[in-house]
C-alpha cells in the first residue's frame, strides 16, 4: 500500500477553473498561471477559464497578471480550482524617485512624474531631453535644429524670467548637474521623474524655479548575472515637410512674367542645389553592459558608442560614454557607493550652407566638365563662362562648394564625474548618508581656413583654437528619520549641501598658414587673444518632513535656506518653502462598494522656490575692452545694486488621480504660477555714464491645466492595447515692468497683459485686389480720439502692433500607443504642439517677389495664390523687378507652426524561448524603427518644430538586443 501511494502520488492531474476580478467578477483573459518552481504554464482564455495538467496533485499554482497582486494556491489533490484576483492598484504604488529620496505613488502630494527607461528608447537620439517630447504633460521640448548632436529646450509650465535661463535643473543620481543635458544613453537610465509643482521642487531652491528632472541611472540587482548588448543601425534623410524649390523652367516661368533680362538660355542648366548638399546619412548606437552582484558588492558597467552623420553633407557626430555604479555592503549598517560616468564627443564640421543651397539659381552649374568646382571668383571658372559665354546668375557670384573643399571645423570635448558616497546605519529607523561628487569637463575647438580657399586669401590663410575647462565640486550631508509606530508613518531628513563652480578658457587666432598646417606656432601673425575666468558657490540647509496616517492621509513640508555668491551681502541668502496635503479616497469604508473605482486621491500644495541669475549682476562692472596710450583702459559698464535679490516664484497646484474599472487610469492637475522681483536690466541715461543696472522689477504669471490618461483598450490573452494619453493647457502674461514701461526685442515685445513671448509688427493684410499691390495695417486716430484701421502699400505708415499670435505654445501633448500580440510589439508615439507661431525670416530671401531676381525662390504653399490682374483676391502682391518692399519684417513671414507628428513608430519581435535556448542566449529581440515619419503642419517650411532650414531628419533603423 505504502508503493501504491507513491505511484499514485507521482501520476498527473488536470486542474482547471475561471480567474475573475475580485471586486467585478469579470473573467480575466491572459492570466499567467505556472506552477511553482518550474517553467510549466498556461494563460487564460478570453472567458477566463483554464485547464493545466499538473505532474503533481499536491503542487503550487502561481496566478499573475499586470495590474494584480499575485496569488499562489496549493492544488491539496483538488482538479478545480477557481480564483478572485485582487487589483494591485500597481498604478499609484510603485515606488519613484523624488527629491533627495524615493516614495510610493500613493504617498506623493506633488506633481511629478515618472517614466520607465522602456519608454525613452522609442526616439534615436543623442540627448535624453530629445526623447521626452510628447510624454509628459505639461513639458514643452522642441529641437533647435536637426543637426546631430544639437541641443534640446525643454520649458515646463510656461517660462517664468524676463532675464534669467527658463531650463529645468537636471539632478542625477541625486547630484544636481545643471541645466543642461546631463549625456546619458538611455540604456544606462533606469528612470526619470519630472517634478513640476514647488511641493516636489522646492527643496533644490533658487535651482527649481524651472522645474527639476531627477534621472536614475541603472543598479545591479542581488542574485543576479546579465550582459546586455544592445546595437542600431540606420539612414537619415532630409526632411524637405512641405518646403520646394523651383527648378529652371518653373524659376523661368515666374521669372518671365516680371523680368525682362530673362531669357530661355537660362533653360540649358538646371541644377538641384539641394540635392547636391545633402545625403542619406547613418545613424548607429551600440551599447553593452554588465550587471551581477552578490551580498557584498553589487556591480552595473556599461559602455556606449553614438555617431551619427548628417542628413545634410559634411557633419559627423560621435560620442563614446561609459558609467560604471557600485555598491558595497561593508557591513550590516555601512553601504558604500561609488559611480563614475564620463563622455567624449568628437564633431567633424564641413558642412554643407543651407543658406547658399536654397538661394543659389539652378541655372548656374556647380562643376566643370573636369568635376572640379566651377567658381566664377577663379581662373579656371572664369575662363570656362567666357569660353562657353555663359554667365554666373547667383547674387553673390561665388560658389561655396570652392571654400568647402579646403575648409573646416573640429571640435572635441569630455566631461568625468565621480560620486562617492555612504549611508550609514544608525539604528532601525536614522540613517546618515553623504554623497559627494566632482566633475570635469575639457572642450577644444579648431576653425581652419585655408590660403587656397577665396575665404582665406586675404589673411594668407587663418586658424582660430579655443580650449575651455570647467570643474564643479558637490558635497551633500544628510540625517535621514524614517519610523513607523501604529497608524503613523514619518520620513524626515535635515541636510546641508554646498556646490562650487570653476572655468576658464583661452582662444587665439593667427593669419598667415602654410597650407595644411593646423597649430597656431606656424602662423606667421597673430589676429586676437582671448579668454575667461568664472567662479561661483550655493549653499544650502534643507529640512523634510513627509507624514501619514493610514496610508489615508498625507502631508509634507519642506523648507530650504540657500545662499548664492551672485547676490551682494545686502540679500545674500533666501528662504524657500512649500507644504502640501494629500487624500487616498480609496482606503476610506464609504468608497469600499464602489467597484468600480480602484484608486482615487485628491492632493494639493503651494509652495515658493527662486531663481537665481548666471553673473554677478549686484557688482558694478568695468569693461576693459578699450586702449589708451598704448595701455589696456577700463570704462564704466555696469552700474553696481546691492539691493537685487532673489527672483521668487510661488506656485499652487491641486490634483486628482484616480484608476477607474481597473482599466483605465486619470491624472488631472490645475495649477498657478507666479514669478516676481524678476531680475531686468534696466538701461541707464548716457550721462550717468553706464549702461544699465539690474533690478527686481518684472512679474510674470502661468497659468494652466495638465490630462493625463492611460487605458488598457483591449486585454485579452493574445493580444493587448494601451494608450497613454497627455494633454496640458498654459497661459502666460507680464504682470508688471519697471515704470510700466514696455520693451520689444526683435519681433517680441515685453509689456503688461500680454503674453511674454508675444510678436509686434507690422499687420500684413495681403495684396490690393485692384492693382496688386502690397498692403498693411495702418491705425489712424480720429478727431473724436478713437481709433480706426486702415490699408496702406506704404511700408513706413504701417503700424507697428500686436499680432494676435506669441512664440510658445498654449497646447501640448502626446499619444503612446502600444499594441502587443504574442511575442511582437508595435508602438507609435505621436506628439503635438497647437496655438503656436514662428516667424520663418528665410522667406524674406526666396519668397520676396522680385525684389532679388539672383535668388531662387519657393514654390507657393498649399492655398496661396499670386495676383495677376484686377480683382484677384491674393495672398501675394504682383512681383517686380527690384521688389516692391514686400518682404520686409511683417506678420507676412509670420506662420503658424502648429503641428502633429509621428514622433516614433517601432516594431520588435521577442525570440520564443525555444529559440533563445538554441542559441545560448537567456532573452532575444529584433526591431525595426521610424522617426519622424510624417507631420501634419501648415508650416510652409520643412519643419516646424525647430522652424529652420536645417530640419529634424527622418530615420529608419533596424536593431538586435541580446541578454547573456
Amino acid at each position: 500500500m505504502f508503493l501504491f501511494a507513491i505511484v499514485a502520488n507521482a501520476q498527473s492531474t488536470t486542474i482547471s477553473g475561471t480567474v475573475t476580478d475580485s471586486k467585478t467578477n469579470e473573467s480575466l483573459p491572459g492570466v499567467s498561471i505556472i506552477i511553482k518552481g518550474t517553467t510549466m504554464g498556461i494563460t487564460s482564455d478570453f472567458d477566463g477559464n483554464y485547464s493545466l495538467e499538473v505532474p503533481d496533485a499536491n503542487a503550487t499554482l502561481v496566478f499573475s497578471f499586470v495590474g494584480y497582486e499575485k496569488q499562489e494556491i496549493a492544488t491539496e489533490g483538488k482538479t478545480t480550482i477557481d480564483v478572485s484576483l485582487v487589483s494591485s492598484t500597481t498604478d499609484l504604488d510603485e515606488v519613484m524617485v523624488v527629491a533627495y529620496g524615493t516614495t510610493k505613488k500613493s504617498n506623493l502630494t506633488g506633481s511629478a512624474v515618472a517614466i520607465d527607461a522602456e519608454e525613452l528608447k522609442d526616439v534615436f537620439a543623442p540627448n535624453v531631453a530629445a526623447m521626452l517630447q510628447g510624454k509628459v504633460a505639461g513639458m514643452h521640448t522642441s529641437a533647435s535644429s536637426g543637426k546631430p548632436g544639437a541641443g534640446t529646450q525643454i520649458t515646463i509650465r510656461g517660462k517664468g524670467s524676463l532675464s534669467g535661463t527658463t531650463k529645468p535643473l537636471w539632478v542625477v543620481d541625486g547630484i544636481i548637474m545643471g541645466n543642461d543635458d546631463p549625456g546619458f544613453s538611455p540604456d544606462d537610465i533606469e528612470s526619470i521623474t519630472v517634478l513640476k509643482d514647488a511641493s516636489a521642487t522646492s527643496l533644490y531652491g533658487s535651482l527649481a524655479a524651472n522645474g527639476v528632472i531627477l534621472l536614475q541611472t541603472k543598479r545591479a540587482e542581488k542574485g543576479m548575472s546579465v550582459v546586455n548588448v544592445n546595437a542600431s543601425y540606420g539612414a537619415t534623410t532630409f526632411n524637405t515637410g512641405n518646403f520646394s524649390l523651383m527648378n529652371s523652367q518653373e524659376l523661368y516661368d515666374y521669372q518671365k512674367t516680371w523680368n525682362p533680362n530673362i531669357t530661355e538660355d537660362v533653360l540649358n542648366t538646371d541644377t538641384d542645389w539641394m540635392d547636391i548638399g545633402t545625403q542619406t546619412g547613418q545613424a548607429q548606437e551600440y551599447n553593452v553592459n554588465y550587471s551581477g552582484g552578490n551580498d557584498v558588492i553589487l556591480a552595473y558597467l556599461s559602455g556606449t558608442y553614438y555617431n551619427e552623420t548628417g542628413a545634410l553633407k559634411g557633419y559627423e557626430y560621435e560620442r563614446f560614454s561609459g558609467i560604471a555604479n557600485l555598491e558595497i555592503n561593508a557591513s550590516k549598517r555601512l553601504v558604500i557607493k561609488a559611480n563614475l560616468s564620463g563622455n567624449y564627443t568628437n564633431t567633424f564640421n564641413q558642412e554643407h550652407s543651407t543658406y547658399n543651397m536654397f538661394t543659389y539659381m539652378p541655372w548656374d552649374e556647380p562643376y566643370l566638365p573636369d568635376g572640379s568646382v566651377l567658381d566664377p571668383r577663379v581662373d579656371s571658372g572664369k575662363k570656362y563662362l567666357l569660353d562657353n559665354g555663359k554667365v554666373w546668375y547667383g547674387r553673390d557670384e561665388n560658389n561655396y562648394l570652392y571654400d568647402l573643399q579646403y575648409n573646416y571645423g573640429k571640435s572635441r570635448g569630455n566631461n568625468f564625474r565621480i560620486n562617492v558616497g555612504v549611508d550609514y546605519k544608525i539604528n532601525e529607523w536614522l540613517t546618515f548618508s553623504s554623497m559627494n561628487n566632482v566633475a570635469l569637463g575639457y572642450g577644444q575647438n579648431e576653425s581652419y581656413t585655408d590660403p587656397r580657399s577665396i575665404g582665406g586669401q586675404a589673411d594668407r590663410g587663418r586658424l582660430y583654437e579655443a580650449y575651455s575647462f570647467s570643474r564643479t565640486r558637490f558635497t551633500n550631508q544628510m540625517l535621514r528619520f524614517k519610523k513607523t509606530f501604529d497608524k503613523h508613518n514619518l520620513n524626515a531628513f535635515v541636510a546641508w549641501e554646498y556646490s562650487d563652480y570653476y572655468s576658464d578658457g583661452a582662444n587665439a587666432t593667427g593669419k598667415g598658414v602654410a597650407a595644411g598646417l593646423t597649430v597656431l606656432n606656424a602662423t606667421a601673425e597673430a589676429v586676437s587673444v582671448g579668454g575667461s575666468k568664472w567662479e561661483s558657490a550655493k549653499q544650502s540647509m534643507l529640512v523634510n518632513l513627509q507624514y501619514a496616517y493610514d496610508n489615508k492621509y498625507l502631508a509634507t513640508a519642506s523648507f530650504n535656506r540657500q545662499g548664492s555668491s551672485s547676490f551682494g551681502p545686502n540679500n545674500q541668502y533666501g528662504n524657500f518653502w512649500s507644504a502640501s496635503l494629500g487624500w487616498n479616497l480609496h482606503h476610506e469604508d464609504f468608497m469600499s462598494n464602489v467597484k468600480w473605482v480602484d484608486v482615487l486621491k485628491w492632493s494639493a500644495s503651494m509652495g515658493q522656490v527662486g531663481n537665481a541669475p548666471g553673473g554677478f549682476q549686484y557688482l558694478g562692472y568695468y569693461a576693459f575692452v578699450a586702449q589708451y596710450n598704448g595701455n589696456s583702459a577700463a570704462t564704466p559698464y555696469q552700474k553696481g545694486n546691492p539691493d537685487i535679490s532673489w527672483e521668487k516664484v510661488t506656485s499652487y497646484n491641486t490634483a486628482i488621480n484616480t484608476r477607474l474599472f481597473n482599466r483605465v487610469g486619470l491624472n488631472l492637475d490645475v495649477y498657478y504660477k507666479n514669478s516676481d522681483n524678476l531680475l531686468t536690466y534696466v538701461p541707464l541715461p548716457a550721462l550717468s555714464g553706464y549702461n544699465g543696472v539690474w533690478m527686481n522689477v518684472g512679474r510674470v504669471t502661468n497659468k494652466g491645466y495638465e490630462l493625463s490618461v492611460t487605458p488598457e483598450i483591449v486585454k485579452t490573452s493574445k493580444f493587448n492595447w494601451d494608450m497613454t494619453i497627455n494633454f496640458a493647457y498654459n497661459k502666460n502674461r507680464v504682470e508688471e515692468l519697471f515704470e510700466d514701461k514696455a520693451y520689444t526685442s526683435g519681433n517680441v515685445r515685453i509689456e503688461q497683459g500680454y503674453d511674454m513671448d508675444s510678436y509686434y509688427q507690422r499687420i500684413w493684410y495681403g495684396a490690393n485686389p485692384s492693382n496688386g499691390e502690397p498692403l498693411w495695417e495702418q491705425i489712424v486716430v480720429n478727431e473724436d480720439g478713437t481709433e480706426s484701421v486702415e490699408l496702406t502699400s506704404n511700408y513706413a505708415d504701417a503700424t507697428l502692433q500686436y499680432t494676435g499670435s506669441k512664440a510658445t505654445p498654449t497646447y501640448t501633448g502626446g499619444v503612446l500607443n502600444t499594441f502587443t500580440y504574442d511575442n511582437f510589439t508595435l508602438t507609435a508615439n505621436i506628439s503635438f504642439v497647437e496655438d503656436i507661431y514662428k516667424y520663418n525670416g528665410n522667406r524674406e530671401l526666396f519668397d520676396s517677389d522680385g525684389s532679388y531676381a539672383s535668388f531662387n525662390n519657393m514654390n507657393l504653399a498649399d492655398g496661396w495664390s499670386r495676383w495677376e490682374k484686377p480683382g484677384d483676391i491674393a495672398t501675394h502682391p504682383a512681383p517686380f523687378n527690384g521688389g516692391v518692399n514686400a518682404n520686409k519684417n511683417s506678420s507676412r513671414y509670420l506662420e503658424d507652426a502648429s503641428y502633429i507628428r509621428l514622433r516614433n513608430v517601432t516594431l520588435s519581435y521577442r525570440l520564443p524561448k525555444v529559440a533563445t535556448e538554441a542559441i545560448k542566449v537567456k532573452n532575444a529581440s529584433v526591431y525595426i524603427s521610424g522617426d519622424n515619419l510624417v507631420t501634419i503642419s501648415d508650416w510652409s517650411g520643412m519643419d516646424p518644430e525647430t522652424g529652420a532650414l536645417y530640419p529634424l531628419s527622418k530615420k529608419i533603423l533596424a536593431g538586435i538586443k541580446i541578454d547573456f
